[in-house]
């Protein structure tokens, strides 16, 4: 099946790079102790991601309207955001207002809620490609 497909890669690019835009701006209101932008900020960013998500998700959908309730998404949102946080903090562009152990705690209760998204995939998958032509789902 078409795991990887054009749109999600879009997107993981979009995420990415708002991913780093983020890390560098939040570090940079922390450390100039700007702490009551940092909601402002948390927000803008959230919004720049659903935007992205909504648009390349429902784009996947139309070209393979596979119903995996946005499980690849969500798992390429996971580990870009992640990688992005924790080689933020080895390269040490970090401010000192920051902690990894946060960074941690946030990979490790997201990665919770991504275990009980993926149960939920595989209960769900079964019903995925209803009505597919099988010319649509293999290379």
């Amino acid at each position: 099946m078409k795991a990887i497909t054009k749109n999600l890669v879009y997107f993981a690019l979009i995420f990415l790079v708002g991913a780093v835009i983020f890390r560098y701006v939040l570090s940079m209101f922390l450390e100039n102790q700007r702490f009551n932008i940092i909601w402002i900020i948390a927000v803008v960013y959230f919004l720049y991601n659903f935007a992205a998500g909504w648009h390349y998700g429902k784009r996947d959908h139309d070209h393979l309207p596979l119903y995996d309730i946005g499980f690849r998404f969500h798992l390429a949102t996971y580990v870009i955001f992640n990688l992005v946080a924790i080689s933020w903090f080895f390269m040490g562009f970090n401010s000192k207002y920051e902690s990894v152990g946060s960074v941690y705690l946030t990979a490790v209760f997201w990665g919770l809620g991504l275990i009980l998204h993926f149960i939920i995939y595989l209960y769900t998958r079964k019903y995925s490609i209803s009505g597919i032509n099988r010319d649509e789902i293999f290379e």
